[in-house]
């Protein structure tokens, strides 16, 4: 349960004219009524969020500084702070002087600037509501800075320089962009997943109860540290990549939709019907979630498969006949992969480069021998997932099977569970679309798109760690792991909201 959020400020808590609109205090406020307390944290200094300590009513520790300065709400009372030593920072600054970056200097309370009339001088004074104060050399201003900014109207110039000093400053300092025009230098801890660090200890709260919001590259850390990371809509597509789940902007209440949404709108998956979030409008199933005989007839088609093509092998070039291990060599280089990807992964392991096309061909034979099997034999399927199914299909859920397999419909129909879904996306659908198997999220993106249902809004169930790791990857409201293999940790470690041995369980509350 989430018992603090941290919420960057510009690009997230305000909107693009820096101001806090009605609902973002209003959610501020809903927060605090849950239980739920509220800081920020920003590249700005202390006195430069002034303005959003009252109306957000705050009175937990504020970072300031990216970290490098944390404060009580007073914003005068400094908790701890963490300066750029003086050499470090004079070959900054001359650093970005060289690379034709105006440069700012904040140390104690002050900011620095030599040149006033600089681009973006004027708005940083709007935004910070105080005036900076004016030096001929900025190098008399180094004894104890907390952060150097490099500013410059020209976004790859400054991409540019963020890198070069990254190289540069190896261990000594931490250079990372707080807009596409700012590129902040602080202290090699003075980074925002230290501030979730700190304040986890200030407050004595372990990382899973903290959440965090933030929406450019140096809030990447406090998304991947905390519990919980949620990604602003206007945020880049590295920093929405890493976040959990991804708001709205922050033109159109992105904050306050995230504060819904992703904090106050999930209670415990206890008190849910089906144990899922209330805005869940689709399931969608990994295939051996619901068969459970699929894997071991998949397992003997390729054993049928590769044995032949071994022992012809074998007898064409005089090396010993090895069989295919329908358990071990399964399991290293076929479940959960892409075809394409675990026949070549096999043969490889057995010294045997093949072209594609061979590969290919193969996997067709194998396709043959599949049919033929489940021709034959009727599958099983997990009772507590067909159970399932149909209670979420009887309340209005839409529902899809997801699987890298090219005879999903045969599958079903064996298992005679076909009627349970209202989409197929399998290894056809996969190969017309070109669609990338886990750990990314295409399968599951293509199988939300064809049921109509936004990925916030569509639930995975997955029993691979590549599999829940693709639900993280493709921002799904929730992913269930669904652990019948001993593999919990592993599937908790790879981003499953939840892990349950059988999808029975959740259905408790329904009974209830």
């Amino acid at each position: 349960m989430i018992k603090l959020l941290i919420a960057d400020v510009d690009g997230t808590l305000v909107t693009p004219t820096k101001s806090l609109t009605p609902l973002t205090c209003n959610a501020v406020a809903r927060l605090r009524a849950a239980g739920v307390d509220f800081t920020i944290t920003s590249g700005r200094p202390p006195r430069g969020m002034k303005m959003l300590v009252e109306p957000l009513g705050l009175t937990a520790p504020v970072a300031a500084f990216n970290g490098g300065m944390y404060v009580r709400s007073d914003l005068k009372t400094v908790l701890m702070q963490r300066t750029i030593p003086p050499q470090v920072a004079r070959q900054v600054v001359d650093h970005m002087l060289r690379a034709g970056l105006d440069v700012w200097v904040y140390q104690g309370a002050d900011w620095f600037i030599t040149r006033p009339d600089a681009p973006r001088v004027e708005r940083e004074r709007s935004n910070v509501r105080f005036d900076p104060t004016v030096v001929p050399d900025l190098h008399g201003v180094l004894a104890a800075p907390i952060k150097i900014v490099g500013v410059s109207l020209d976004q790859a110039l400054v991409a540019r320089c963020e890198a070069e000093l990254g190289e540069r400053l190896g261990a000594e300092a931490c250079a990372a962009r707080s807009t596409p025009f700012y590129l902040d230098v602080t202290h090699p801890e003075a980074n925002k997943g230290m501030v979730v660090r700190d304040a986890a200890r200030l407050l004595h709260l372990p990382l899973d109860q903290i959440a965090t919001i933030g929406d450019m590259p140096n809030d990447v850390p406090m998304l991947s540290v905390a519990g919980l990371g949620i990604a602003m809509g206007n945020a880049t597509a590295d920093v929405q990549r890493i976040a959990r789940h991804v708001s709205r902007s922050n033109e159109n209440e992105g904050f306050a939709y995230a504060v819904d949404s992703f904090i106050l709108g999930e209670p415990p998956i206890a008190r849910t019907a089906l144990g899922l979030p209330p805005r869940t409008r689709a399931c969608l199933l990994a295939i051996d979630a619901i068969v459970t005989e699929r894997a071991r007839l998949h397992a003997a088609a390729w054993k049928q498969l590769f044995d032949f093509y071994l022992r012809r092998r074998a007898r064409e070039t005089g090396v010993p006949f090895v069989p295919f291990d329908a358990v071990r060599d399964y399991s290293a280089h076929i479940d959960g992969r892409h075809p394409l990807e675990g026949v070549r992964s096999f043969v490889v392991s057995r010294g045997v480069e093949l072209p594609e096309r061979t590969l290919r061909a193969l996997i067709e034979q194998q396709g043959e021998v599949m049919v033929d099997v489940l021709a034959r034999e009727r599958l099983e399927t997990y009772e507590g997932s067909v159970r399932y199914l149909r209670v979420a299909r009887d309340a209005g859920l839409h529902t899809a099977v997801v699987t890298t397999d090219r005879h999903c419909g045969e599958i079903l129909r064996s298992a005679r569970v076909g009627d349970l879904f209202d989409v197929v996306i399998d290894g056809a659908i996969a190969a017309a679309q070109t669609l990338a198997p886990a750990p990314a999220p295409d399968l599951y993106l293509a199988a939300a798109r064809a049921l109509g249902v936004d990925p916030e809004e569509a639930i995975i169930f997955e029993d691979t760690p590549a599999g829940v790791a693709a639900g993280k990857a493709g921002h799904f409201g929730y992913v269930v792991g669904i652990d019948r293999r001993g593999r919990g940790d592993e599937l908790r470690s790879h981003g499953a909201d939840d892990v349950v041995a059988d999808l029975a369980p959740l259905l408790e509350p329904v009974a209830s």
